[in-house]
């Protein structure tokens, strides 16, 4: 039987069939494994349209904090304190800041992120003859103190200002409290359209107290 087999092993027919049958074997492989590739492929492009893509807010360090943010668009930032006192805290300073460099571009700032009554009452202030807003020779520079969360929708913040006028040397030092009511508002974000307020704060409320004046 050995002899046979040993024999069998040598005939060409036999040698012939085998590799025959090894290579159908190999092409139904392939054939199975080119499915396969195709089907993956066809799949990707497939899904590739219900990929989700989300935009990100970049949040940027004031004159008070130290830092860059990158964010979701979807961020909840009522969650993130840190980030929260930063937006209140620059709200603070684009309104109560006075340099005659960038006004006009913070008080834009100050439009976009306040109610529509809070806004009226601020750029009546502004306008109004012989306000502070008014008199080109006067600076004012702030320092915040203090920044307090309250609640949901209420924050305090103690702040000096530090007012001089161009014709003086003299400085003179006021402190205040500003109390915000502010929310946040639902907006949708995509690649395609960015609102001019991305973060959704709002100043809903602001009323101001001077606490002390070195008079």
């Amino acid at each position: 039987m050995a002899f046979d087999d040993r024999e069998l092993k040598t005939d060409p027919n036999y040698i012939f069939r085998t590799e025959r049958n090894i290579k159908a074997i190999m092409f139904l492989w392939i054939l199975i494994l080119s499915v396969i590739v195709v089907l993956l492929i066809v799949g990707f492009f497939i899904l590739l349209p219900l990929k989700q893509k989300e935009p990100y807010l970049v949040f940027f360090s004031n004159a008070d904090t130290n830092f860059v943010r990158v964010e979701q668009g979807n961020y909840n930032i009522r969650a993130d304190e840190a980030l929260l006192k930063s937006i209140i805290a620059t709200y603070l300073l684009n309104r109560e800041t006075i340099n005659r460099i960038d006004d006009i571009e913070r008080y834009e700032k100050i439009r976009l992120q306040s109610s529509k009554e809070v806004w009226e009452v601020f750029e009546t202030i502004v306008k109004q003859e012989g306000s502070i807003y008014q008199e080109k020779d006067l600076y004012r520079n702030i320092k915040i103190i203090n920044l307090s969360i309250l609640s949901k929708n209420v924050a305090n913040i103690d702040f000096i200002t530090e007012t001089k006028n161009g014709n003086s040397n003299k400085t003179m030092l006021k402190r205040y409290r500003a109390t915000l009511q502010y929310d946040f508002i639902n907006q949708e974000l995509s690649f395609d359209s960015v609102p001019e307020n991305p973060s959704g704060f709002i100043v809903t409320g602001y009323a101001l107290t001077e606490i002390f004046d070195d008079k």
